[in-house]
């Protein structure tokens, strides 16, 4: 084993532990987990219909994961809360998809190229039913090629254009931001995660400001109504009619050590920004926080604080 390896590794016990502490002291967790409701059964058998490779990969990997880990903090965001999850439930798929087609559209801006990412839906329903903590690795062919690794895992086509050099990444549907949270030694940086691992820091580019089309984008989405995880595991352990239907959310985060793969670590909602700091500073709440900490790849990313077991 290496340094690197005995960072993470350590790294991995220390929030374990911490969130052993955050559990035992907050009786939430326990409660939130006795209000999940049972899905109701199926009312008649259906008729089989054909499947193909990627649906059974979809339901396959979010079948396997872990039971959510929730903390005072979600709690105190609405997570888990039943009564927000009901009035998720009665969200329509046409109105929070004429929603998020709004964000992501402006008459100003010249028409995208031909696959080019903004002419792209990226496929998030496949990344989060396969990816949601866990790291996309490249082809054994193309070892180095990281971002390209998340990028293909996204696209509906084969030969998508983009940015390799870029942070930020707009399709038609979504932003993904691409964040390294630690050096290639595996020493994770200061400040970047708090509460648990469901906040975290984000700079945008110097040069944007608030009429940015992209930061337009990812401040909207303070106002939007997310799905709860308890739908998103609902939907993969009991099939498509168990839950809402999915529909795609506007904001992503892939995280990593420098030089590592990148980890998929959901959706992010933004909680505050500071519009007179350039770069501007935005705090984002990671939505799908209680699934992530159930991954050892997304506990290796992140440094939670001591305070965090004794907050509220």
């Amino acid at each position: 084993m290496n340094e690197f390896e005995r960072q993470r590794e350590a790294r991995i016990a220390r929030n374990k532990s911490i969130l052993e502490r955050l559990i035992a002291s907050n009786p939430a967790h326990a409660a939130l987990h006795a209000e999940r409701p049972t899905p109701a059964k199926p009312r008649g058998p259906r008729p089989k219909q054909p499947t193909n490779e990627a649906d059974l990969r979809r339901s396959g990997r979010v079948r396997r994961l872990p039971a959510p880990v929730y903390t005072t903090f979600d709690v105190n965001d609405d997570l888990g809360d039943g009564v927000s999850a009901r009035k998720r439930a009665k969200m329509t798929q046409t109105s929070s998809s004429a929603t998020t087609k709004k964000y992501f559209s402006s008459s100003k801006r010249e028409a995208p190229s031909a696959n080019s990412l903004r002419a792209l839906n990226a496929n998030l329903w496949d990344v989060y039913a396969n990816y949601l903590g866990e790291p996309i690795h490249p082809p054994e062919s193309d070892r180095g090629a990281l971002k390209a690794a998340v990028v293909h895992a996204l696209s509906p086509v084969s030969n998508p254009k983009f940015s390799k050099m870029s942070g930020i990444q707009e399709w038609k549907n979504c932003v993904a931001l691409y964040v390294n949270v630690g050096d290639k030694h595996g020493n994770a940086y200061d400040n970047v995660f708090t509460r648990a691992g469901s906040r975290i820091t984000w700079f945008a580019q110097p040069r944007q400001d608030e009429d940015s089309p992209v930061i337009k984008s990812i401040m909207k989405t303070s106002t939007l109504e997310e799905e709860s995880v308890e739908d998103a595991m609902t939907r993969a352990e009991n099939g498509e009619e168990a839950a809402p239907k999915y529909v795609d959310w506007p904001l992503h985060l892939f995280c990593r050590m420098e030089g590592c793969e990148y980890v998929y670590c959901g959706r992010l909602k933004m909680v505050d920004v500071d519009t007179k700091k350039r770069p501007m500073k935005f705090t984002m709440r990671l939505v799908d926080a209680p699934l992530l900490r159930g991954s050892e790849h997304f506990l290796g990313l992140v440094d939670l604080a001591d305070a965090d077991a004794t907050s509220s």
